[in-house]
């Protein structure tokens, strides 16, 4: 996985821990949008995909590219569990919160996701925030597919997310070879 991310021109580093496709995905604590610690888990029991997506700010081209993720996720008709993650509260994810209809939006409040997933920027002008990703966690907790742009001015890819959530969906229902 590239370890650099391009923000307007400028060249920043990602920390160098980073989870992979085909590893089991980390249980991680974060922050619900009224302060309350949540755990997002792994796997479920009801053998729902998990979808963790963040974005280094909160802006006007953000927003746009969030909502058209929502409204993408909104029309798949499998079981899945999103969260939309930001490193620190922000005004516009309260926007968000109301804008949303099947992401839940969180804060990364202890690092976790940051620093298990390799999202965290450790250089330059956005030093501790997160990076533009997505994660998708297949039904038996293992990361299945990951869009992490290295360049921040790039949208997220929703035509291969499309085809991912259906391998995701007919794959394997047991437990990954990590658990």
């Amino acid at each position: 996985m590239e370890s650099k991310i391009i923000y307007n021109d400028e060249l920043i580093e990602l920390c160098e821990d980073f989870i992979d496709v085909g590893y089991m995905a980390e249980n991680i604590e974060v922050q619900d949008i009224n302060g309350k610690r949540v755990e997002i888990k792994r796997s479920h029991p009801d053998k729902s995909m998990t979808l963790l997506v963040s974005f280094t700010h909160v802006d006007d081209s953000s927003i746009d590219e969030i909502i058209k993720i929502d409204e993408f996720i909104s029309d798949i008709q499998v079981p899945i569990k999103c969260y939309m993650i930001f490193d620190k509260e922000y005004e516009s994810q309260n926007i968000l919160k109301n804008r949303l209809k099947k992401f839940e939006v969180v804060l990364d409040s202890e690092d976790e996701f940051g620093d298990m997933y390799g999202t965290k920027l450790v250089s330059g002008s956005l030093k501790d925030k997160l990076t533009k990703s997505l994660f998708l966690i297949g039904k038996d907790g293992s990361v299945f597919y990951i869009d992490m742009p290295n360049d921040l001015s790039k949208e997220l890819d929703l035509e291969r997310l499309r085809v991912e959530l259906n391998k995701a969906y007919l794959s394997y229902t047991g437990v990954g070879c990590h658990g």
